[in-house]
């Protein structure tokens, strides 16, 4: 290559390459930028957006140099590589001869056929569907990386002894958590630009701040699901009680079956009382009954007696069991501490047919485990977003 004396313009440039043995040179940005006459940053920005605008195909070579194939442009394209071939103002510079779809001026307002098709064409089809897809990827990592964000200065917050303590931790919080959300497409990029060093840094780099973040996550996702457990294992432990005790007392009402009022029994013991006057003093009022003949006359008074303590324990019962079950009305209807882990640990036994057993505290761990790693997993999706939008023109 010899380097040009005017520096040409981008269109010149492309038809360079397109003057090329098979449209395909084996080079360097920096060799581009000197046979251009641009300088290196120019050259390896407008390289990159010939290769997002799938103009310009670059692979790396087996020697460290890049290997660029040019592609055919689009029909503006086209007509604009035409115009500089045919009125480039450089006296110095010799382009060579571009083989291009371009018969005449014609055909730049009316395309051929098959350039005219090309918006409908598969590749167009790809090119729009690896835009949407890295669109909605680049939209669901920024989702989950707020919310991320949101958990970790929470967490962050509540470890300061103080407002001021509070602050600088929910910062450095969300400091991580935005370091953990851009070093993976920054390390790509870097890597991309062949520049070794600085993406391993970048991903070592990530490595820490994913490694905060996990802990604040951890710690987030522990306190809130350990509390939520506790106050439903709270409620169900309630509601077991109080059904217990609710149940007895049902047992113990049914088995009495005195229908009369306490002072119903009372007024009929006054009217018996003074049948049992012979013996009434000799037995203490019927308390100490110690021969048969007492007990003959004392028997109605007795089975009065009891038949009045029997009342007596009946409305107690009554009362208690309104008492529990207006309680239980109030208890939140929550019969297990953690359904979820519950009826996954069963779902999991059951189509496995037995052969896998987990218990619920497998399920609760896990479920920690899986809420602390997704929201670290943002960076990684905006880099597959970046990624996706950035070759979706070479790979049409």
């Amino acid at each position: 290559m010899t380097d040009h004396q005017q520096p040409l313009t981008k269109t010149q440039a492309l038809a360079w390459l397109h003057g090329q043995p098979d449209r395909t040179i084996a080079t360097t940005v920096s060799d581009l930028a000197r046979s251009w006459g641009w300088n290196r940053s120019t050259t390896s920005r407008r390289v990159k957006v010939w290769v997002a605008a799938g103009q310009l195909v670059r692979t790396p070579g087996p020697d460290g140099r890049s290997i660029f194939t040019a592609r055919t442009p689009d029909v503006p394209q086209v007509c604009d590589a035409a115009a500089a071939l045919t009125s480039s103002p450089a006296k110095s510079l010799v382009i060579p001869t571009v083989s291009l779809p371009v018969q005449s001026s014609a055909h730049c307002e009316h395309p051929p056929g098959g350039i005219a098709q090309h918006v409908g064409s598969p590749i167009a089809a790809v090119r729009i569907t690896r835009a949407a897809g890295g669109a909605a990827l680049a939209a669901l990592a920024v989702a989950v990386a707020w919310f991320g964000i949101r958990i970790n200065a929470w967490y962050g917050g509540t470890l300061g002894r103080t407002p001021e303590a509070s602050t600088l931790l929910s910062g450095l919080s969300v400091s991580a958590d935005v370091l953990a959300l851009i070093l993976p497409t920054t390390a790509r990029t870097l890597w991309t630009d062949r520049r070794r060093m600085a993406a391993a840094v970048a991903w070592a780099l990530w490595t820490i701040t994913i490694a905060v973040a996990l802990m604040a996550t951890v710690g987030f996702a522990a306190l809130n699901i350990a509390d939520t457990t506790a106050a439903r294992a709270k409620a169900v432990t309630e509601r077991a009680a109080l059904t217990a005790r609710i149940e007895r007392l049902r047992a113990e009402r049914g088995g009495l079956t005195e229908g009369r009022s306490v002072a119903a029994i009372e007024a009929e013991l006054q009217r018996t009382q003074p049948g049992a006057a012979t013996v009434w003093r000799a037995t203490a009022g019927c308390r100490d009954v110690t021969l048969p003949a007492s007990g003959d006359v004392c028997a109605p008074v007795l089975a009065l007696r009891q038949a009045q303590a029997t009342a007596e324990r009946r409305d107690v019962l009554d009362a208690d069991l309104h008492e529990a079950e207006s309680q239980l009305r109030l208890l939140p209807s929550v019969m297990a501490a953690d359904p979820q882990a519950d009826t996954a640990a069963r779902l999991i036994s059951w189509m496995s047919f037995g052969l896998i057993t987990v218990t619920s505290n497998d399920i609760h761990l896990a479920r920690i485990a899986g809420m602390t790693l997704v929201p670290q997993l943002a960076g990684l999706v905006l880099m597959l977003a970046a990624t996706l939008c950035q070759s979706r023109g070479q790979s049409a």
